[in-house]
């Protein structure tokens, strides 16, 4: 650590406080500010009798300008006004830090941080402390509320964050409080024309990017952003609700998330942020010891590819009720089972294993029991049979959102797992509300969530969670929590009535959703027709495209999303062998929001180098340099793409097979046909 470039500036005058049940200097310094190491992002912060304020300018230009912090607490006045400084403390902190698994095997995390103790002048004063972190790609700001007689439990009403943005820029978003919570497809507006948003919340100004979101969010209710008030530029930090329209209940001591502006010269570069990750905590001991992979390698977190009965429930093809369209038996899962053996795919989900699955299962009451298979397939055998092939079994516990009746079961559901060496689940809650009147975002889901990771990690089980809280980053404190949906997936391409997703769908949410972590989208889809069940259905992609998915959309565990008779002697199929799921390394190269986006990413376990491009309904070329590549080294390129007459909507499973040499030194013509891609093995000689 090392003493930082911050300067407090004295504005006012050193003061005895009057009325203080305890003497204490307190500084009247209302101006402080905080830079970047590179000095690119400055902030200001005020502390004036009316609130306490900041702003951030970034290259000399401003940001955000002067917007309000805060809290307001139930039954009390505004945490944040009439407060003056009792104490400040600067540092600057430069490490790297490694990810047991992840798309970036090393990250520098390099920051100066200031924080804040404030005090009310009042007779009977409350405490607020105001920390500030400044990285090179962005800033994160928290509030911390100490141990004080006047807070001991209490409820946040409102939090009065502001982000008073300095432009109106183009904004891509997702609505809030709607009845499937993130699973829309994005918005582009400009920013006065946002009403309320999820977060992250993307932002694309004339001379720089930047992206509204929160990180390490423990025991709070999840951040959406308001707009203020008809055609301006300022949103208001909006917490999801409990019922009676509490926001937070908490106790002190306590710290909100951190709220977080990445910023970067174009949105390309966004994608190469780690401020989330950055802004969590690394693993306590007592999760190294129960979580050993991050000290043995191999144990039960492990990265990979996984395929299972699920697709062909959303196609029509087969049911998750028991009956003569059961998808879950034990021959069906016994197929999947094989096909994995034979590729490099390491489990196989079975949706539907359970009992409880009787009929409209999403439109009443659960009755699924989390210990006990569903007649037709025998767990045990299956679970045996995919060890014998080395392959593992991915549990799966939906919820149908009846959290109380699920924590009931959930402890033994995760045991009986546990039992029989399953290591992975895929959660789900399905329902516009859980128990029938909490947000899947509110503080009750996230606390719900943080007892589902730690329940599985005592088990030693990853979590695979679909419907849930969207990611703020904390895989870093908890490795057991891998990927999340939390986006409007590819399961709505095969079974929903509006007929699917548009084709820019998927060069849109790497911008957005993807900042805030891994996304479990489901890509690999080889069969387009579904004609017979879903005849208004179908995936607005390429072959090649889904292909290149693969590299663009990150995940730990990547499905294999379609049946395995449709992969069966496919030589497009040899991409998905070969493709790994752990990364060395990790660069977006090139993209605009709704465009496209090239990508390229390093295996971990090889020199090799895998890229994916996509574009959206428009066809286009892209010259792509390769210097990323290792200087001097020789490479086969094994490229898959689009077809000469490929087209997502007449032509989608037209591809092609090439294979050339290059070197760093090369530059490819990508040519991406209208919904298309093109995926690239880089295989060194």
């Amino acid at each position: 650590m090392h003493k930082c470039s911050l300067f407090v500036f004295l504005a006012g005058t050193i003061a005895l406080l009057a009325g203080l049940s305890h003497a204490e200097t307190v500084v009247s310094t209302p101006h402080y500010s905080l830079s970047s190491p590179d000095q690119q992002i400055q902030l200001q912060v005020e502390v004036k009798p009316e609130g306490v304020f900041y702003a951030v300018s970034y290259a000399g230009r401003p940001v955000v300008n002067r917007s309000r912090l805060g809290l307001k607490i139930k039954g009390q006045q505004a945490l944040g006004e009439q407060m003056v400084l009792r104490k400040h403390s600067e540092r600057e902190y430069n490490q790297d830090w490694q990810q047991p698994w992840g798309e970036q095997q090393t990250i520098n995390e390099h920051y100066r941080e200031l924080r804040l103790e404030l005090i009310e002048t009042s007779a009977s004063p409350r405490q607020l402390t105001l920390v500030v972190r400044a990285f090179n790609d962005g800033i994160g700001l928290r509030y911390e509320i100490p141990t004080q007689a006047k807070l001991k439990e209490f409820v946040i009403e409102d939090e009065l964050t502001e982000f008073v943005l300095a432009e109106n820029s183009h904004a891509w978003w997702l609505p809030a409080y709607r009845n499937w919570g993130p699973e829309y497809q994005y918005l582009k507006s400009a920013l006065s024309s946002v009403d309320v948003a999820f977060t992250p919340i993307t932002l694309e100004a004339r001379h720089y990017a930047l992206a509204i979101h929160e990180a390490a969010l423990v025991n709070y209710a999840s951040m959406t952003l308001r707009m203020v008030s008809d055609n301006t530029k300022t949103l208001k930090v909006d917490l999801v609700p409990w019922p009676n329209g509490d926001k937070v209940r908490t106790a002190a001591p306590m710290q909100s998330p951190w709220r977080t502006i990445q910023i970067a010269p174009k949105a390309i570069d966004l994608l190469n942020s780690y401020l989330t990750l950055n802004l969590n905590e690394p693993p306590k001991p007592e999760t190294l010891k129960s979580n050993n992979s991050y000290i043995k390698p191999g144990t039960y977190i492990k990265p990979g590819k996984y395929m299972g009965i699920w697709w062909e429930m959303h196609i029509g093809e087969k049911d998750w009720s028991p009956g003569p369209k059961q998808g879950a038996t034990t021959a069906r899962a016994k197929e999947y089972i094989d096909f994995a053996a034979q590729h490099d795919i390491s489990g196989v989900l079975i949706e539907g294993w359970n009992k409880g699955w009787e009929g409209e299962w999403w439109k009443r009451t659960p009755t699924f029991i989390f210990d006990e298979p569903v007649v037709g397939l025998d767990l045990e055998e299956v679970t045996l049979y995919a060890r014998e092939k080395g392959v593992e079994i991915i549990g799966h516990h939906e919820t149908a959102a009846g959290v109380t009746y699920y924590e009931q079961q959930m402890d033994a559901a995760f045991g009986y797992y546990e039992k029989l060496g399953i290591h992975s689940v895929k959660m789900g809650y399905v329902g516009t509300r859980i128990d029938g009147d909490q947000w899947h975002h509110g503080q009750y889901m996230v606390n719900h969530f943080q007892r589902v990771v730690d329940t599985a990690a005592r088990h030693k089980v990853m979590v695979n969670a679909h419907e849930t809280v969207t990611d703020t980053g904390l895989r870093r404190t908890y490795p057991n929590l891998m990927t999340r949906e939390c986006v409007r997936g590819m399961e709505y391409n095969g079974g929903s009535p509006d007929t699917g997703n548009m084709p820019d769908h998927t060069t849109i949410i790497p911008f957005t959703r993807g900042l805030s972590g891994p996304i479990d989208f489901t890509p690999g889809i080889f069969n387009f027709d579904y004609k017979k069940h879903r005849p208004h259905n179908r995936v607005p992609s390429t072959l090649a495209n889904q292909l290149a998915l693969y590299v663009v959309l990150y995940s730990p565990l990547q499905m294999v999303a379609d049946l395995p008779e449709n992969y069966a002697g496919h030589p497009a199929f040899q991409f998905i062998d070969d493709v790994p799921t752990d990364w060395k390394q990790s660069r977006a190269l090139q993209g605009e929001v709704g465009e496209y986006l090239v990508v390229a990413r390093q295996d971990k376990q090889s020199p090799d180098w895998y890229l994916g491009a996509i574009t959206n309904q428009d066809a286009r070329k892209l010259e792509v340099k390769l210097d990323f590549l290792a200087p001097k080294a020789r490479y086969e390129a094994q490229i898959y793409r689009d077809g000469k007459d490929a087209d997502w909507e007449t032509n989608p499973e037209a591809y092609e097979i090439k294979r050339i040499n290059v070197t760093a030194k090369s530059t490819l013509e990508l040519d991406l046909k209208p919904g298309g891609g093109t995926a690239i093995r880089f295989k060194r000689r």
